[in-house]
């Protein structure tokens, strides 16, 4: 295993953040060929419709992600600590709506991404850039191997599992009629 210089392991993050994952999020939605007898001559990368909009301050261990796709937009938070990704979904509600009445609708999906390696956690807030506006938290947690950032085959993994995740858990709330628009002004 090499060892990483403080700076290379802020490259790294760095890119992950700022390009890999975004490059990722926007397989989100894609569009899906048609049945065939051969593999679709169109790689993925051409069949893309999601919309990938992001904030990052450099040298910052988290991005900002806002996801377009499936006629909806979900505000997404990631956090790379060299080993451990924290993902955090904001679903905006309003009374009675709370984190307990929005986690039983995601039971399935938090099943998943729990065999996945996640743990998830829910919370209620509000809003960062706007305070009178109340939101439910989705927290989910991944310990990463120790040389994750020299692990081309385990950041391909957990990056592919994370599109995975993020569309399952925008599909499942389309599914469930809970709207996931975040405001554009963030």
């Amino acid at each position: 295993m090499t060892r990483l210089t403080i700076d290379e392991a802020q490259q790294r993050v760095f890119r992950i953040l700022t390009h890999d994952m975004v490059e990722e999020l926007r397989a989100v939605e894609y569009e899906t060929p048609p049945l065939a007898d051969a593999p679709s001559p169109t790689p993925l990368a051409g069949l893309r419709r999601a919309t990938v909009t992001f904030s990052h301050a450099p040298g910052a261990p988290d991005c900002l992600y806002r996801i377009e796709a499936f006629g909806d937009a979900l505000l997404m938070r990631l956090q790379l600590n060299v080993r451990r990704f924290v993902a955090i979904y904001q679903v905006p509600v309003e009374d009675p709506i709370d984190s307990n009445t929005i986690a039983p609708h995601f039971e399935r999906w938090a099943i998943g991404a729990g065999h996945a390696g996640w743990m998830i956690g829910w919370r209620d807030g509000t809003d960062p850039w706007a305070a009178d506006r109340r939101v439910v938290e989705t927290y989910c947690y991944a310990m990463l191997p120790e040389d994750y950032l020299d692990d081309p085959l385990a950041q391909l993994y957990w990056r592919t599992d994370l599109l995975q995740m993020t569309r399952a858990f925008m599909l499942e709330a389309r599914r469930m009629g809970i709207r996931l628009s975040a405001p554009k002004s963030v």
